[in-house]
């Protein structure tokens, strides 16, 4: 009598509970009279951690935390098998406890398989969230060196169109495959100042020199950066001609070109007086830039006792809810990723707008810790409690 009411009430808290996704509560509910069957036979039941039945609802439940909501029963793979186990408990297990062995080894096979396979996918979407992020952070660097070179001074037009649509991918580049702090980056930092400086105008009395002097190593750098980026000859062939007729200018006004050189008109000049932001294909997060949170937050304590593989579910309107899993912290970015079941991704935060979703009550953490367990605690200090009131 005490292990069918043991039973009963771990099975009303399986119910009961709202990790577990209601699509699976009937399914496991079923499992109520193999589970009693077992307990009455084997005395080790409720003591022995590693117990094949025990083990088989542990597993089941792990398997179904990622289950949404929009997940097909009739045709999901996970759903149908776990059908199937739960059917051949009822139909075959009569006395011989061997079945829960036979029954677990084929699961875990099974998602043994499901596993690897959206390892796998986590893997590919961690790379690229981090290529990602590397991108971004040449980005930055790259706005950063063209605006200190660059922001406030009166250039040539097509000097400033060449630097932002083909010298700052040539940086990009360069500063993604070799970094920041590589000979390659500040080497095409430097071909960028001398650039900008030999399309100046300068009073210094050498300066003329000076710029006969830096010309032809700076259309090296240039040609070999352009041609390391792949960039359009056609364009190229065009700027170089725009380039040269520049230098001739300056050479005109500083008195060091020779007395063949023809007159060209003025070139079109602008003020880079706007900070220059490179175009980038990915939308920025939709988070509250300005929102600052303490440190002491509620949600922002809730966001860092998150660890990969922690199981989260998204309240998105009343009806629906999406479960997934955190496959990806980018710290290079801040960023939190997270994929379904299968490890595809279907959804990305930042830590701040991850903390209000906390705050707000639309997000909260599963508990994916051993569901048999969980119950047979929660049951037993229940009846602790009775016991210290009477």
């Amino acid at each position: 009598e005490d292990v069918i009411n043991l039973i009963s009430m771990m099975f009303e808290f399986i119910l009961d509970d709202h990790n577990l996704p209601d699509s699976f509560k009937a399914l496991i509910g079923r499992l109520q009279i193999p589970m009693l069957k077992v307990a009455v036979q084997d005395k080790s039941f409720f003591s022995r951690g590693n117990h094949p039945a025990r083990r088989l609802l542990n597993e089941i439940a792990a398997a179904a935390t990622g289950w949404g909501d929009c997940d097909d029963h009739q045709r999901d793979s996970l759903y149908l098998r776990i059908e199937q186990v739960v059917q051949r408990l009822l139909n075959d297990f009569v006395d011989d406890p061997a079945i829960f062995s036979e029954l677990l080894a084929d699961f875990l096979a099974f998602t043994s398989d499901e596993r690897r396979r959206s390892e796998l996918l986590e893997q590919r979407i961690r790379d690229a969230e981090e290529g990602r992020a590397k991108a971004d952070l040449a980005r930055l660097r790259v706005e950063g060196v063209l605006n200190q070179v660059m922001l406030g001074k009166v250039l040539p037009q097509a000097v400033v169109e060449f630097v932002q649509h083909a010298w700052s991918q040539v940086l990009l580049l360069t500063c993604f495959k070799h970094g920041k702090y590589s000979a390659e980056w500040q080497a095409d930092v430097l071909t960028l100042e001398q650039l900008i400086w030999s399309v100046q105008h300068h009073e210094e009395p050498d300066a003329g020199l000076r710029l006969l002097t830096i010309v032809p190593q700076l259309l090296k750098a240039l040609r070999e950066g352009l041609s390391r980026s792949a960039f359009d000859p056609f364009a190229t062939s065009e700027f170089f001609s725009e380039l040269e007729t520049l230098h001739v200018l300056a050479l005109e006004r500083m008195g060091q070109a020779t007395e063949q050189t023809q007159s060209f008109n003025s070139p079109v000049m602008v003020q880079v007086s706007e900070k220059i932001v490179l175009r980038t294909a990915q939308k920025a997060p939709e988070d509250s830039a300005a929102v600052h949170l303490p440190a002491d937050d509620v949600g922002l304590l809730q966001v860092d006792q998150l660890r990969l593989g922690s199981w989260v579910e998204f309240q998105e309107d009343d009806d629906n809810s999406l479960r997934c899993k955190l496959a990806a912290i980018i710290e290079a970015t801040g960023k939190y990723v997270f994929v379904n079941r299968t490890g595809l991704k279907v959804l990305e935060h930042s830590r701040t707008s991850l903390a209000l979703e906390f705050r707000r009550g639309t997000a909260r953490l599963l508990d994916d810790t051993l569901l048999f367990d969980r119950a047979l605690e929660s049951v037993l200090g229940n009846l602790r409690q009775l016991n210290r009131g009477k």
